[in-house]
């Protein structure tokens, strides 16, 4: 990652039946023997809840000044630690979903900066590229491939122009993939492509740089995005719009109704939100696969808002909580 500087009863038994006396008259002149059943009392079933990350930290202490743990502050980038102490600043109730782990993507060994850097922009866009649609291990797989094709030099647009249609196919893209590949390494082989030149990284702002980059084909906003914060180490991006961000955040904002209350009146008066709600919202909220409710996209971002400039560290914490599905086996009295 190079950093651009920038300005979750019992159980009920069984019941005998109680002979009446007519009953027992009944079978003493039939000389039948009436047998008592035996009731098989059964073990109840473990019962599967579902924990968030913020219910199984809920023992974790705050401390008054916030101070975050000497070992987490020395793994990680002084940007992002910054970016870290702001969001507390915000919201001190994160601070036990914060310190949890380190966020390996911020670590001060990632952001060591390549010899070729423009290079590894282009490498960065072609490998988002191979690993769209496709699971981890394919994405993997197909990428191993791709690198082959150099027979051990190091990869580049100029190189991969000279690859054949076929050739490219051969790693295992399919054909829209590898003519995303072709138009990709096409812009970073023209001298006159601002992604080329370091200059417009430094000078321009986040808007102009995802606005340049979804001019490739095969790279959209999100992708944009995703470069944005992975590759170029900007600490102030957000994507509403993904759903490991909707899914942290609605859990985020479920756990304090007076937060969203608060936000669904800010926004009351924001005309542009207030045209965002009439359209539909990016998650559906009939979907009985999910066990989280999703939240409008329009208040995702709202909410993101007061976190600026550092909604890049937000993003991540968004993220722990939104792929912290814990089932808990617990197990009732027998």
């Amino acid at each position: 990652m190079v950093a651009v500087t920038r300005a979750k009863s019992t159980t009920p038994g069984s019941v005998n039946k109680i002979l009446t006396t007519n009953t027992v008259k009944n079978v003493i002149v039939k000389k039948t023997v009436v047998k008592k059943k035996t009731v098989i009392k059964k073990k109840p079933a473990l019962t599967k809840t579902r924990s968030d990350l913020e219910d199984l930290l809920q023992d974790v202490s705050i401390p008054d000044d916030l101070a975050l743990p000497e070992e987490y502050v020395a793994y990680h980038t002084p940007e992002f630690i910054s970016g870290i102490e702001h969001i507390l600043q915000v919201d001190r109730s994160l601070y036990p979903a914060i310190v949890h782990a380190n966020f390996p993507r911020f670590s001060k060994t990632e952001s060591d900066k390549p010899k070729d850097v423009i290079c590894h922009y282009w490498y960065s866009l072609i490998a988002s590229v191979i690993s769209q649609q496709v699971s981890g291990a394919s994405a993997r797989a197909i990428e191993a491939r791709f690198k082959a094709l150099f027979n051990g030099e190091k990869p580049t647009p100029e190189i991969t122009l000279k690859f054949s249609f076929d050739q490219l196919r051969s790693a295992g893209l399919s054909n829209m993939k590898a003519k995303y590949v072709e138009s990709i390494s096409q812009a970073f082989a023209d001298p006159n492509c601002k992604l080329t030149h370091l200059e417009f990284y430094e000078n321009s702002s986040l808007e102009e740089i995802v606005d340049e980059l979804v001019k490739l084909k095969g790279i959209g906003v999100w992708s944009a995005k995703m470069f944005s914060i992975f590759t170029l180490g900007e600490m102030d991006v957000f994507a509403e719009d993904d759903l490991g961000i909707a899914r942290g955040m609605a859990k985020y904002l479920t756990r304090r109704p007076d937060l969203m209350k608060e936000i669904k009146q800010a926004c009351a008066d924001d005309e542009a939100i207030q045209v965002w709600l009439k359209r539909k919202a990016k998650f559906a909220k009939n979907d009985s696969k999910r066990n989280w409710n999703p939240v409008h996209d329009a208040y995702v971002e709202f909410a993101s808002r007061k976190f600026a400039p550092h909604r890049t560290a937000l993003m991540m914490i968004m993220w722990r909580l939104g792929s912290t599905n814990i089932e808990v086996l617990e197990k009732l009295d027998e």
